[in-house]
């Protein structure tokens, strides 16, 4: 019934904040930038007079991974003001990227300011083998996991 993950969506309240982080921190590259307004998107939203700009981002090394969507609805739509309170809760708890090497990763991108829940850690999971993975949040509380896959 269902195929490959399209996408994954972030709203975000400041979209020039969003992409200085997700394509100048992480290094993702934007591959689209839309604006969207009218019926459809209003409909689709169920808020009238809904105004949206989308910025698709995504690994330029890998076309065959799932891009991030940032969407960032104009001031008719209604907004919440805070992302979910951690992994813990229902629904959908973290975006999670590949990264060859977790350890530089990680001390990169403390060093640029990015907020970790813990260093990262190894696991050993059905179906991925042994992993290290650490979670870590955008500058707007979004969870995002980075994972390595370790060679037994």
């Amino acid at each position: 019934m269902l195929g490959a993950v399209a996408h994954v969506g972030i709203t975000v309240p400041d979209m020039e904040k969003a992409i200085a982080f997700y394509q100048d921190v992480l290094g993702l590259t934007v591959i689209g930038d839309y604006s969207i307004e009218g019926e459809e998107i209003s409909d689709m939203v169920r808020e009238p007079g809904t105004k949206v700009r989308s910025v698709f981002l995504r690994n330029e090394d890998d076309h065959r991974s799932a891009p991030v969507e940032l969407l960032h609805f104009s001031e008719s739509a209604e907004q919440g003001s805070q992302p979910y309170a951690g992994v813990t809760h229902n629904g959908i708890t973290e975006i999670a990227f590949w990264v060859k090497d977790i350890e530089k990763t990680y001390e990169a991108l403390r060093t640029q300011g990015v907020e970790f829940y813990s260093r990262p850690q190894t696991f050993t999971l059905d179906g991925y083998g042994t992993t290290k993975a650490v979670y870590c949040k955008d500058p707007f509380g979004t969870t995002l996991e980075l994972m390595q896959m370790v060679k037994e």
